[in-house]
């Protein structure tokens, strides 16, 4: 019997291929993100003389969106561990709706930018363009996870995960908790640089 405990405690479950492949897909997107930021921060400080950036006040609302969407999706999950399929699908369908709306806000930001930019640029400062490429590839990364945390919201609903098979849930949840770190990280770049 406690041969069979020691295997027990020992015993460790090899991470599925959809794990590997996520935490690979983080990896380049990292590299992406980080070499992007990386260039702004060389751009920044190689032309002190540009006027600091001014960010629309909407991206606080926009980080205070995607922050609760990390909380809804952790949620989901420990629901999905724990058997708690009602709670599990309300986290789910909160976070697909905090996404979209993480969008909704980001797009008027975007367009001040664009329209800030536009004045700059006869000036001769393309800095506010920069800053709105950065924030789309960000927000189109958050498109494409909608449409993946939208196909596991409606299997969530269909009922096809339980507390032994929630990967799917789970790797939602890493592919969001990334994108709310990358988020934070390069408001918080751009806030700093200016």
């Amino acid at each position: 019997m406690s041969q069979m405990l020691d295997a027990k405690r020992h015993h460790r479950v090899p991470l599925n291929a959809g794990t590997v492949a996520m935490w690979l897909v983080l990896a380049a997107l990292t590299m992406l993100f980080g070499a992007s930021m990386l260039a702004y921060a060389i751009i920044r400080f190689r032309h002190r003389e540009i006027a600091p950036v001014h960010l629309p006040q909407l991206l606080w609302l926009s980080t205070a969106i995607i922050l609760f969407g990390s909380v809804t999706i952790h949620r989901a999950v420990a629901s999905a561990r724990r058997e708690r399929q009602t709670e599990m699908r309300q986290s789910l369908l909160i976070t697909c709706i905090l996404a979209v709306a993480f969008c909704l806000v980001q797009t008027p930001a975007l367009w001040g930018l664009l329209q800030t930019h536009r004045a700059a640029a006869q000036q001769g400062t393309f800095v506010y363009g920069l800053v709105a490429f950065l924030i789309l590839v960000h927000a189109l990364h958050v498109l494409g996870g909608i449409i993946g945390l939208s196909i596991t919201t409606h299997h969530a609903f269909a009922g096809r995960y339980d507390h032994e098979h929630y990967v799917p849930v789970k790797l939602a949840a890493m592919y969001w908790h990334f994108l709310d770190a990358v988020w934070i990280v390069m408001f918080s770049g751009l806030l700093l640089a200016g």
